[in-house]
C-alpha cells in the first residue's frame, strides 16, 4: 500500500515540474511590447534605399512613455492588446533582406504584407516561427532561392502570394499540407520540375497560380479534389501530357488559362460541365482531335481562346448558345467545313478570328447582326461566294481581314457604311467589278489593300478623301484610267 501512494507522490511530482517548465516556456516566449519595437527597429536599420523617410515614424519614446507607442503611432503596423499582429509595408520603398527581421520576436503576427518593394536575398527558414500567419504576400520583390520545405509547417496560412521575384528550385510537396490555404500564387519566377500530386491535398484553394515559370510534366489528376477553385492559371510554362478529365469536376471554376504550353490529346469534353467558367485560355499548345461540343454548354463564357494549335473538324454550331461571349479565337488550326450560321447569334461578340484554317464555303449573312464586333478575321482559308451585303451593318467594326480565299463577286457599296474601319484586306481573292466610290467615305481607313483580284474599272476620285491612308494596295488586277490627283499628292 505504501509503495502505491509512493508512486502516486512520484507521479504528482513529475506532474508539477512538467507544468512549471512549461509555464517557464510560455513566459520565456513572450516578448514585451518594448521588445518587439527594438526588434523591428534593428530590421529597419539593415534596411538602405529610402527606407528610411517611409519608416520614419518608427522611433522609440522616452522609456517613461507608453511602452505601446509603436501599436499607435508606427507606420505599417497594427497590434491588439498591444501586440504585432499584422505589418503591411507594402509600396514603401524598401530594400534590403529579411535576415535581421523579427520572426522570433513577434509570436501573435498574423498578416506580414511586403509586397511591391525591392528586398531581395533568400526567404529565411526562420520565417516559421510565425506560427499564427494568415497570410504571406511578397508580391513583386526580388526575393531569390527555394521555399523553405519548412514552410509547411505554417499550418494556418490562408494566403500566399511570392508571385513576381526571382524563386527557383520545385515547390516543396510540404506546402501542400497547407490545408487552410484559400489562394496561393508563385506565378512569374523561375519554379522547375513537376507540380507535385499532393497538391490535390489543397481542399479550400479558389485561386491557384502557377504561370510564367519553367514547369514540367503533366497536370496532376488530384486537381480535380480541388472543387472550391475559381481560378487556374498555369500559362506559359512547359507543362505536357492531356488535360485530365477530373478538370470536369471543379464546377466553381470561373477562370481556366493553361494557354503557352505544350499540352497535347483532346480537349476533353467533361469541361461542358464547368457551367460558371467565363474564361477559357487553350491557346499556344499542341491540342488535336475536334472541338467537343458540349462546350457550348459554357452559357457563362465570356472569353475563349482555342488558337495556335492542331485542331481539326468543324466548328461546332452549339458555340451559337454562348450569348456572352465577347472574344472567340479558333485562328492557326486544322479546322475544317463551312462557318456555322449560328455564330451570328453571338451579339455580345467584340472580337472573331477564325483565320488560318481550312474553311470552305460561303460567310454567313447572319454575321451582319454582330453589332459589336470590331475585328473580324477570316483570311488564310477556303471561303468562296460573294461577300453578305449585311457587313455593311457591322458598324462597330475597325478591322476586316478577309484576305487568301476564294471569295468572288464585287466588293459590296454597304462597305460606305463602316465608318469606324481603320483595315480593310480584301487581297488575294477573285473580287470582279468595280471599286465601290462608298469606300472614300471611310475616312478612318489607314490601310486598304485590294490586290491581287480581278477588279476592273478606274480608281475611285473619292479615294482622295482618305486623310488617314498610309497604305493602299491595288497591284496585280485589271484597273484602267488615270490616277486621281489628290492621291499624287
Amino acid at each position: 500500500m505504501a509503495s502505491h501512494h509512493m508512486k502516486l507522490l512520484v507521479s504528482f511530482l513529475v506532474l508539477l515540474v512538467l507544468l512549471l517548465f512549461s509555464s517557464f516556456n510560455v513566459n520565456s516566449s513572450s516578448t514585451s511590447p518594448r521588445e518587439e519595437a527594438h526588434a523591428l527597429l534593428n530590421w529597419k536599420d539593415s534596411l538602405h534605399g529610402q527606407a528610411t523617410s517611409a519608416l520614419s515614424s518608427w522611433v522609440l519614446p522616452p522609456s517613461h512613455v507608453n511602452s505601446s507607442h509603436h501599436c499607435r503611432d508606427w507606420f505599417g503596423i497594427s497590434c491588439k492588446a498591444g501586440k504585432v499582429v499584422d505589418i503591411n509595408l507594402s509600396n514603401t520603398s524598401l530594400a534590403g533582406t529579411l535576415q535581421s527581421f523579427p520572426f522570433s520576436n513577434l509570436p501573435n503576427l498574423n498578416g506580414l504584407n511586403l509586397s511591391f518593394n525591392s528586398l531581395y536575398g533568400a526567404i529565411p527558414v526562420q520565417i516559421t516561427e510565425l506560427s499564427k500567419l494568415n497570410y504571406i504576400d511578397f508580391y513583386n520583390n526580388n526575393f531569390s532561392g527555394e521555399i523553405p520545405w519548412e514552410m509547411g509547417q505554417l499550418t494556418s496560412l490562408q494566403r500566399l502570394d511570392f508571385e513576381q521575384n526571382h524563386l527557383s528550385g520545385s515547390i516543396p510537396s510540404s506546402l501542400c499540407d497547407l490545408r487552410n490555404l484559400n489562394y496561393l500564387s508563385l506565378s512569374s519566377n523561375q519554379f522547375s520540375g513537376s507540380i507535385p500530386l499532393e497538391i490535390g491535398n489543397l481542399k479550400s484553394l479558389v485561386s491557384l497560380a502557377l504561370y510564367q515559370n519553367n514547369f514540367t510534366g503533366p497536370i496532376p489528376r488530384s486537381l480535380g479534389n480541388l472543387t472550391n477553385l475559381k481560378y487556374l492559371y498555369f500559362y506559359q510554362n512547359q507543362l505536357s501530357g492531356s488535360i485530365p478529365s477530373e478538370i470536369g469536376n471543379l464546377k466553381s471554376l470561373v477562370e481556366l488559362s493553361l494557354r503557352t504550353n505544350h499540352l497535347s490529346g483532346s480537349i476533353p469534353s467533361s469541361f461542358g460541365s464547368l457551367q460558371n467558367l467565363t474564361l477559357l485560355y487553350l491557346y499556344e499548345n499542341e491540342f488535336s482531335g475536334s472541338i467537343p461540343s458540349e462546350i457550348g454548354n459554357l452559357k457563362s463564357l465570356v472569353k475563349l481562346a482555342l488558337s495556335t494549335n492542331h485542331l481539326s473538324g468543324s466548328i461546332p454550331s452549339s458555340f451559337g448558345s454562348l450569348q456572352n461571349l465577347t472574344l472567340l479565337y479558333l485562328f492557326a488550326n486544322e479546322l475544317s467545313g463551312s462557318i456555322p450560321s449560328e455564330v451570328g447569334n453571338l451579339k455580345s461578340l467584340v472580337e472573331l478570328s477564325l483565320s488560318t484554317n481550312h474553311l470552305s464555303g460561303s460567310i454567313p449573312s447572319s454575321f451582319g447582326s454582330l453589332q459589336n464586333l470590331t475585328i473580324l478575321s477570316l483570311f488564310d482559308n477556303e471561303l468562296s461566294g460573294s461577300i453578305p451585303l449585311e457587313i455593311g451593318n457591322m458598324k462597330s467594326l475597325t478591322e476586316l481581314s478577309l484576305y487568301t480565299n476564294h471569295l468572288s463577286g464585287s466588293i459590296p457599296s454597304s462597305f460606305g457604311s463602316l465608318q469606324n474601319l481603320t483595315l480593310l484586306y480584301l487581297y488575294e481573292n477573285e473580287f470582279s467589278g468595280s471599286i465601290p466610290s462608298e469606300i472614300g467615305n471611310l475616312k478612318s481607313l489607314v490601310k486598304l489593300a485590294l490586290s491581287t483580284n480581278h477588279l476592273s474599272g478606274s480608281i475611285p476620285s473619292s479615294f482622295g478623301s482618305l486623310q488617314n491612308l498610309t497604305e493602299l494596295y491595288l497591284y496585280k488586277n485589271e484597273l484602267s484610267g488615270s490616277i486621281p490627283s489628290k492621291l499624287e499628292t
